[in-house]
């Protein structure tokens, strides 16, 4: 895509590009390309139809299935892109996008407490993640104000089930206990049951290292599980930990039918798990804040469209704008700037008024140059459009193709822009720190300042935003 540079405009750089579709039937890739074309231009109906020919040639494609349900959340399909995200999960259950994904399902559907624990694994997975902290810090806020009984999960979806230990191995644990049989024909028993299923415990991945020391704490609970002292669940902890330090060492392989079956049932009953959502959420007649507001937000800006949008102003000459007034202090030109700030839209989740003080911070503590002679800003926030040199506003109209925001040079309107349609073709909000920057940028430009060359400077004329939301981020 080739930018076109704009007076004292931030340029901006990188579109979203989705991972290419990698399989061995020819036609497949070329639709995923044709998909992603409706993707990206919001039509998402199109796309789907796509990605369901494809997941009928590759059925489970990871990708595919990634992408159907984006574009499924992003119509409001919430049920049916939480089905497409489970089923991502099953096979790749640390998927970052996969568990966000199900995490915004649930917060779409109001069942929060759901969707509070995967932003939490999904933030375990990438700690730094500001689309995943911004989620979670919304459910963690929501749940706080509308306190409410979550839908019962069944135990089926519970990784802590199913446990099956026949009641008589308590006696061979007991004997074990007592020293009665050596630690090897412990093990060698345990691994027999298991491997036969005669004992059914949650998988857990072992160790390649092997270790051949039974922790005491191992033992105790053999003798106590024996006695009846402690759960079936405190014992198979144990049994785990043998397995996961290599001390157990079994062959639990199965058939690619049995583990599809066992993916079919669980799927199952997360579709049951959906139904009760839905029936419970409408019974109690939940009230349900949604978790990205970034549509919330472009219905607002484009409902009162005038009032948040300078255009006309913009095309007018930043001449008819007062001068900022300066005076000579030590020998340095102090040069005072009045600026009138645009209020934003009620609801509007990030503050970024606030953080148009950082910006006016920043200025104020450089120290710059001016008739060669040493230059300080300062910014006074004034109620009268008449009074001020600089006009500062947020916005979301187009105001030049790959642009984030634009500004007259030493005086007159400062726009910066909220979000935009790149990532994945709907609009969605910048994170706060990147709308930070850009209003940095654009207040250099106000106070006279041009593009440098120097990628680090905050007026070098290009950056990629982050965005606050959006899933593929």
């Amino acid at each position: 895509m080739k930018y076109t540079f704009v007076i004292a405009g931030l340029i901006l750089t990188g579109l979203f590009l989705p991972s290419v579709f990698a399989q061995s039937i020819d036609d497949a890739p070329i639709m995923f390309e044709a998909a992603r074309k409706h993707f990206v231009k919001g039509e998402y109906n199109q796309a789907i139809t796509i990605y369901d020919e494809i997941l009928e040639i590759v059925p489970n494609n990871i990708s595919t299935l990634k992408m159907k349900a984006i574009a499924e959340s992003n119509l409001g399909h919430h049920e049916k892109s939480l089905k497409q995200f489970f089923r991502i999960l099953q096979y790749q259950p640390n998927d970052v996008v996969a568990l966000t994904g199900m995490g915004v399902g649930f917060g779409n559907l109001g069942e929060y407490q759901e969707a509070q624990k995967y932003f939490k694994k999904a933030m375990e997975q990438k700690p730094n993640s500001t689309v995943v902290k911004n989620y979670n810090d919304f459910v963690s806020k929501v749940i706080a104000k509308y306190p409410y009984t979550a839908t019962e999960k069944p135990p089926e979806l519970e990784k802590t089930y199913p446990v099956k230990i026949p009641e008589w191995v308590k006696q061979i644990s007991k004997w074990w206990s007592e020293d009665k049989i050596e630690d090897s024909e412990f093990i060698s028993a345990l691994r027999h049951m298991i491997e036969n299923r005669i004992i059914q415990i949650p998988y857990v991945d072992s160790s390649k290292k092997t270790d051949s020391v039974i922790p005491k704490w191992v033992k105790d609970n053999a003798a106590w599980w024996s006695e009846g002292m402690i759960s079936d669940l405190d014992f198979v902890s144990g049994i785990q930990f043998m397995i996961q330090r290599g001390i157990i060492t079994v062959n639990t392989e199965k058939t690619s039918e049995e583990t599809q079956e066992e993916k079919d049932r669980e799927f199952y009953f997360f579709e049951k798990y959906l139904r009760s959502v839905a029936k419970n959420v409408s019974d109690e007649k939940r009230y349900i804040e949604y978790p990205n507001p970034s549509q919330d937000v472009i219905k607002k800006f484009l409902r009162d469209y005038i009032k948040w949008n300078f255009e006309e102003e913009v095309k007018t000459a930043s001449s008819k704008f007062p001068d900022p007034t300066y005076e000579i202090i030590n020998g340095t030109y102090v040069i005072h700037y009045k600026v009138y700030v645009n209020e934003q839209p009620s609801g509007l989740p990030l503050d970024h008024v606030s953080t148009l003080k950082n910006s006016f911070l920043f200025w104020e503590n450089q120290e710059l140059s001016t008739n060669n002679q040493k230059a300080r800003i300062q910014f006074e926030i004034v109620e009268q459009k008449h009074e001020a040199n600089v006009w500062v506003t947020w916005v979301v109209r187009n105001i030049g193709e790959g642009v984030l925001g634009h500004a007259h040079l030493g005086k007159g309107v400062v726009e910066v822009t909220l979000g935009d349609y790149n990532c994945d073709g709907s609009f969605q909000l910048y994170d706060v720190n990147s709308v930070e920057a850009i209003m940095t940028h654009e207040l250099g430009h106000s106070i006279g300042l041009p593009h440098v060359n120097d990628a680090n400077n905050i007026m070098y004329p290009s950056m990629n935003p982050k965005y606050a939301y959006c899933l593929l981020s």
